[in-house]
Formats: C-alpha cells, sequence, structure tokens
C-alpha cells in the first residue's frame, strides 16, 4: 500500500509522525506480542463492532456523491465488506473470545464515526474520500507492522488475521489512486490534507483509548 502521485505522497509524509506514534504505543506493541490484557482487547474489538456500522454508512454516503459508475461502485463494495466484517466479528468474534457485545459507543470511537459520517455528507466530495482513507491505509499499514512483530502462538491471532491478505492491500491500493485522482488537482488541496491528517489523529485516538480506560479502571 503505497503513494501512487504527488498528493498521496505528501499526504503519508504528513501523517507520518502520526503513524510512528501508532506502531509505537502500547496497545499495538502489546497485541504483537501477545500480551495484551483482556479489558483492552475487549474495548477495542466490541466498539470496532459499532464504529464498523458507522464507517459503512460513511461509505455509502459517498458512494451515493461519487461522480462516476467506477468510482460508486467500488465504495459500494467497500460498503458491503464492512457490513459483512461488521456481522462476522459479532456473530463469531465476540464468542471465540468470550465477550459481551456493546451497546453504546465510547467517546473515541464516536468522536471518529462522527468525524466520517460528516465529512461523508458535507464536505466536498475528495475531502470527504480523504477523510475515509485512513482507516485502510493507516490501519492498514499498522496490521503490517503487527504481522512482522507477531508472535507464534499469540492468543489474538484470529483477530490479527482479520485484515492480512491481498484482498484488503488491493482495496487500499484503489481507494489512494481514488484520492490522487480526485485531489492532485483540487481547489480544497488544504482541507483534504487537513481532513486525512485528522483522521488518523482519531486512529491513534481510538488505539489509544483501550489501554488508557485498562489503567485507569
Amino acid at each position: 500500500m503505497q503513494a501512487v502521485g504527488t498528493f498521496t505522497k505528501e499526504l503519508w509524509e504528513a501523517a507520518f509522525p502520526i503513524y510512528q506514534k501508532l506502531i509505537s504505543c502500547r496497545f499495538v506493541t502489546e497485541l504483537a506480542a501477545g500480551t495484551l490484557s483482556k479489558k483492552s482487547f475487549s474495548h477495542y474489538l466490541t466498539q470496532d463492532i459499532l464504529y464498523l456500522k458507522k464507517d459503512a454508512e460513511a461509505l455509502g454516503k459517498v458512494a451515493e456523491r461519487s461522480r462516476n459508475e467506477e468510482d460508486k461502485d467500488f465504495f459500494k463494495s467497500l460498503e458491503k465488506d464492512g457490513l459483512e466484517v461488521e456481522f462476522v466479528l459479532r456473530d463469531e468474534y465476540l464468542w471465540h473470545f468470550n465477550l459481551q457485545e456493546a451497546r453504546v459507543q465510547s467517546k473515541a470511537f464516536a468522536d471518529y464515526s462522527n468525524f466520517l459520517l460528516n465529512h461523508a455528507k458535507n464536505s466536498p466530495l475528495e475531502v470527504a474520500y480523504a477523510a475515509l482513507l485512513p482507516c485502510f491505509w493507516i490501519y492498514g499499514a499498522v496490521a503490517d507492522v503487527i504481522i512482522q512483530r507477531n508472535v507464534s502462538y499469540n492468543p489474538y491471532q484470529k483477530f490479527i488475521d482479520t485484515y492480512a491478505g491481498d484482498e484488503y492491500q488491493h482495496y487500499t491500493q484503489k481507494f489512494i489512486e481514488i484520492v490522487e485522482c480526485n485531489s492532485v488537482e483540487s481547489e480544497c488541496k488544504k482541507q483534504v490534507k487537513e481532513a486525512f491528517v485528522e483522521a488518523c489523529r482519531h486512529e491513534l485516538a481510538v488505539f489509544e483509548e483501550p489501554y488508557e480506560l485498562s489503567v485507569k479502571g
């Protein structure tokens, strides 16, 4: 998953300090090491299920607004896949890890969901695309690091495997290409970059929150 032009290269460079914080945060390092507390993992997984519903809704909104059929079909596919992942996490992973479903979004996950839906509904299309991209690009890059650091017999292996595979990488690369094509000559470049970086900050927040709550609790 790499930048495909000058503008997406700029986006990655702008977000790189946040990415570095992400891959060194306690949640990520302990998840890869298999030492993450069940309380922290439970918070993340159960909140992720609620978040995926909102993310899929945002993807559906940008699908409706997209200017050509290829992009419409692409975002409809992402919406469909997101709901399918949410279903699997809820109906299979909660049982596998013996966890109870969350009913209400926590602050970090709610803030991220609201951010995405607001941009999907109200921002210029290229800005909306950029706001949604880090959920795939930044998260995918973090997942790659977790996989590289992963230990044998990790109790969270089933979850770690969720975002591995060529299909996820293919989707993400296509998404990066769409952002490049729609933004490289846009008059909203500053807004696009701001939305992308802010989304990356939300990614960091949802990774930090489970560990912070487990320490406080």
